[in-house]
């Protein structure tokens, strides 16, 4: 030991604690570097950009839609033009005809009013007073013509059913129902719907007044689908709810021009119309399902009010990216600050048990060589001054070791230190190293096991790096062991690799620790008070990255550590032998 290596390690240690306090500063100004040069104008110009944008949008919006209403008028009106030329179109919902204020159609109450013929006169007199015999023989014979035939056979029929021959009854109001479906009863409805009622025959008759089959007034069709089926609820009969809410509230422009359409609004209703030369109204009430369903969404998308434009889209992932890169780099940042202020611990953790464990081996070493100054050849036996000097020998090739430690450390950290890699068997060189290590795995009370092969295949490596890895590996094992007194070394071939293992019966370590144990200044907490520095895994993990293999850990917790280094047959002796 010199005071070069002494000055050196000074250096090392001084560096590095300087280093801990800069880190932290600089750690705390880059995060506010970035928060104020990056971050808040980035979220400034976002916010702006994300209200300009917005502002262009709801512009743009206001005039598509105002666009719309445009095209959605004149839309309206070419379809008014369809229907008043005497056209279909989906936007008439109910036709009407207006006068006087009176809606004449649909027609909310029957105007039909049918005056019986003088020649039923007879016939009804004895109906009436209930001789239906000859009433009877009086329809038959009116029937023999065809000018009231309907209405005759109407008569023959009822009469039929007053003296219960109900299936003659019944075959007559079918023929009725099936030859005179048109021709109306003196209450204005039609023998196709009331015959078919009489003979029971109403399957389909109910969709058929649905469909408008016959023109009915209001009060005359809600009494026939009644009398079907009262349950039931009719869209039919929403015309005539249609025609009541034109008659109480439509109000005509005054002065109306033929051939002109107007449009009016009362209530939920929109209707458009016109008037003739005698001052008739006619018009229609627009179906506004049918425009809000159909039209609408044509003109809507006519005029891309519905589609995101390709300039939204790029505005938007623009602002998408710009956060997401703004949110990826306060991670990034926070990541590695977190990752230095960690490492900064573990320095800070370094430097302390590196200044302990310098401590006791330069305490011994002045100790002994002040004892042995002081008294000299005098006052001390052989076998005391040969224990003393053996002390001094011992904890100085235990800072030698340390010291070579920290600085190859040093070297690696400045990408300085370099390899001697040769092709060689390392079976010779690894049983030395175990052979000069068991004096003190015995003297400390420990058993090793060996399982070493006489000979390896070729492997390229540098024996003083080898040397410092198995060392540790060993000097670990005996740190962590436990209770148990026993250690195993294996050396072995397999397939490519040659594989060095050194096994304890200790602590074990967590699988969650398995990779970090192999970071710089990482130490397991095992509660057991002892432990290095961090540097040693993460050194032999270095030297084996250098010789091409890996460094690997198979441990548990109460169950022991097998540490595996694992370098690589040479390939040239790979070719010859597998030949």
């Amino acid at each position: 030991m010199t005071i070069r290596d002494f000055s050196g390690l000074g250096r090392v240690l001084v560096s590095r604690k300087m280093k801990l306090f800069r880190v932290s500063g600089l750690g705390r100004r880059t995060i506010l570097i970035y928060i104020v040069t990056i971050v808040v104008p980035a979220g400034i110009l976002l916010y702006l950009g994300i209200k300009t944008f917005e502002l262009q949008r709801r512009n743009l919006a206001t005039l598509k839609a105002e666009k719309v209403d445009v095209d959605l008028k004149e839309e309206t009106l070419k379809a008014s033009e369809v229907v008043f030329a005497g056209g279909t179109h989906p936007i008439a919902q109910y036709w009407f005809e207006f006068e006087n204020g009176e809606v004449l159609r649909p027609a909310l109450r029957s105007g039909w009013r049918r005056d019986i013929p003088s020649e039923f006169a007879e016939a009804e007199r004895e109906e009436l007073s209930e001789e239906w015999h000859k009433a009877l023989a009086s329809y038959r014979a009116l029937a023999r013509t065809e000018t009231w035939k309907a209405l005759a056979l109407a008569g023959v029929a009822r009469c039929l059913e007053k003296l219960e021959r109900m299936q003659e009854a019944r075959a007559l109001w079918r023929d009725l129902a099936l030859s005179y479906p048109d021709d109306r009863d003196p209450s204005g409805r039609p023998y196709g719907i009331v015959a078919n009622i009489s003979a029971k025959n109403t399957a389909g008759l109910y969709e058929k007044i649905e469909s408008g089959r016959w023109e009915l007034s209001g009060d005359v069709a809600e009494f026939l689908l009644t009398t079907l089926d009262p349950q039931r609820k009719s869209a039919y009969l929403q015309r005539f709810e249609f025609a009541r809410e034109l008659e109480e509230q439509f109000q005509p422009q005054a002065n109306l021009r033929e051939n002109i359409t107007y449009e009016s609004r009362f209530g939920d209703r929109f209707v458009l119309y016109r008037t003739d030369a005698a001052g008739k109204v006619t018009g229609f009430s627009v179906d506004q399902e049918w425009v809000a369903g159909t039209l609408l969404p044509q003109l809507q998308r006519k005029a891309g009010l519905n589609d995101v434009s390709r300039p939204e889209l790029v505005y938007g992932g623009a602002i998408a990216l710009a956060i997401l890169i703004v949110s990826a780099g306060v991670l990034v940042l926070l990541r590695d600050v977190s990752r230095e202020a960690r490492t900064n611990r573990l320095r800070s953790d370094f430097v302390s048990s590196v200044s302990h464990e310098l401590k006791t081996p330069i305490t011994l070493i002045r100790l002994y060589s002040e004892t042995l100054l002081r008294h000299g050849t005098l006052g001390l036996g052989e076998q005391e001054r040969s224990d003393f000097q053996g002390i001094i020998v011992r904890e100085s090739e235990r800072l030698t070791r340390l010291i070579d430690q920290v600085l190859t450390f040093s070297r690696v950290e400045r990408g300085d230190q370099t390899y001697n890699l040769e092709a060689g068997d390392v079976a010779p060189v690894i049983a030395e190293i175990v052979d000069d290590y068991r004096e003190l795995l015995e003297r400390s009370g420990f058993s090793l096991k060996r399982a070493l092969p006489d000979s390896t295949p070729m492997v390229r490596f540098d024996p003083t790096a080898l040397t410092r890895a198995v060392v540790n590996l060993l000097d670990n094992a005996v740190k962590y062991s436990g209770d148990s007194r026993e250690i195993e070394v294996r050396l072995d071939v397999r397939g490519a690799d040659v594989a060095f293992e050194v096994a304890d019966h200790g602590v074990g370590i967590p699988a969650s620790e398995h990779q970090k144990i192999f970071e710089r200044f990482y130490r397991v907490d095992n509660g057991n008070g002892k432990g290095g520095y961090g540097l040693g895994l993460y050194l032999v993990r270095h030297v084996m990255d250098a010789h091409g293999g890996r460094a690997e850990v198979d441990s548990e917790p109460g169950r022991g550590s097998r540490f595996r280094l694992i370098l690589p047959v040479v390939t040239e002796w790979a070719n010859s032998a597998s030949s």
